[in-house]
């Protein structure tokens, strides 16, 4: 057997970090391929490695193509972290078979401890599930952002699984695969459903008394469902939430402009499909870096942005003052001086409404940061955990 030297095993393990790199990037569209089906992202899109990260997708079983239109921004704004992460000049000595024999470990790695399931609501929706760590364990249940896929919030589950039961669920009619248009019209969309959602989770799993948090516009369902159901709720935090608390709380411009855009798309699919074509056709400005595609996703298609549209304009409107009034466990409030996105004043005006509330305010970090579970995010939701056991 040959010995690795130190310079072997550095430049092996460099690959290995560019290909765990291009291997997260193309997961971020597993979930819209198990959606639509195959999905062609614009031409060029794999401009230095295509035969590798094609045998990168065969292998992890995600249907994608490289031979898309060039002037769709969204499937522009999809494609993003794939071009850049296939660019690493690490790359460059792997053969597609070693890439794709590499890409199947890392993905056996990464959902090592996660277990999937299905809940079937008594109108027909379907949500999925997917959770971590000891069942036994002390339960935080995740309300994510609407419409988005779970793996948004998968930085949680893996910060805090090795001693919780994590558990997230994904929006009505957004799961996979996708429920066909007929199914998705016959049962509502609106905030009392997805919170029925929330604790239908929770009583499907047998979750019992559990931390609830809810992430930007995942904190109007987990609130409602907190007063719903105040002994399976033990305590809430509400990070970066995105609400309607009515004139005495400023809005950001996007929450603003994005209600207005999705009161348009929620009108008909029709219309929704136009809007979509009016957005794609310009660039996309804001699409986050890392996690674009995750974001960009509810935009890939007419019927998506219009599920979006009815599912997350209903959070937008929902007045949410009455509400943050009747809760009665202790809530954390999470939000950043400088988040553009949901306006902090939001936050600030929660935690007058709230009775029992801690707020939070950090000088700086995006609408996005919610979603990281950093060392100190991690760290201020442990330490009310431990406040409030």
């Amino acid at each position: 057997m040959a010995l690795q030297t130190p310079s072997s095993r550095s430049a092996h393990s460099a690959a290995r970090a560019a290909l765990t790199d291009l291997v997260g990037a193309v997961r971020q569209l597993e979930g819209l391929v198990r959606q639509v089906g195959p999905v062609a992202l614009p031409a060029g899109t794999c401009d230095r490695a295509p035969e590798l990260v094609a045998a990168v997708c065969r292998e992890l079983g995600i249907a994608l193509a490289f031979d898309g239109p060039l002037d769709d921004h969204a499937l522009q704004s999809l494609a993003a972290e794939i071009q850049r992460a296939q660019r690493a000049p690490e790359l460059a000595g792997l053969t597609p078979r070693e890439a794709a024999d590499t890409a199947r470990l890392i993905r056996d790695e990464e959902d090592a401890g996660l277990r999937l399931h299905t809940v079937v609501r008594p109108d027909g929706a379907e949500l999925q599930v997917v959770e971590t760590g000891p069942e036994t364990g002390p339960c935080v249940l995740l309300s994510s952002a609407c419409g988005m896929s779970y793996r948004l919030a998968l930085p949680w589950l893996h910060a805090l699984g090795a001693g919780h039961r994590c558990v997230v669920l994904q929006t009505r009619g957004t799961g996979e695969p996708v429920a066909g248009p007929a199914d998705f019209d016959r049962y509502a969309s609106g905030v009392p459903e997805q919170a029925g959602d929330v604790l239908a989770v929770a009583d499907a799993l047998g979750i019992g008394s559990c931390h609830l948090m809810g992430l930007c516009g995942g904190a109007v369902p987990a609130l409602l469902a907190a007063v719903q159901e105040p002994s399976l709720v033990r305590s809430v935090s509400l990070w970066h939430a995105d609400l309607e608390l009515g004139p005495e709380a400023a809005k950001s411009d996007h929450q603003t402009n994005l209600r207005s855009l999705l009161d348009l798309a929620g009108e008909s699919r029709d219309t929704a499909g136009w809007l979509r074509d009016k957005i794609a056709s310009g660039p996309m400005t804001g699409v986050p870096p890392q996690v674009g595609p995750l974001v960009v996703r509810p935009y890939a298609t007419a019927e998506l942005l219009y599920r979006y549209a009815r599912l997350t304009g209903a959070t937008m409107h929902w007045d949410s003052r009455a509400t943050a009034a009747r809760v009665t466990q202790p809530t954390l409030i999470v939000t950043s001086e400088d988040d553009h996105t949901a306006h902090p004043d939001g936050s600030r005006r929660l935690a007058r409404l709230v009775p029992d509330a801690r707020l939070v305010v950090t000088a700086h970090g995006t609408h996005l940061d919610a979603f990281r579970a950093s060392p100190e995010q991690v760290h201020t939701l442990l330490a009310f955990l431990g406040e409030v056991a």
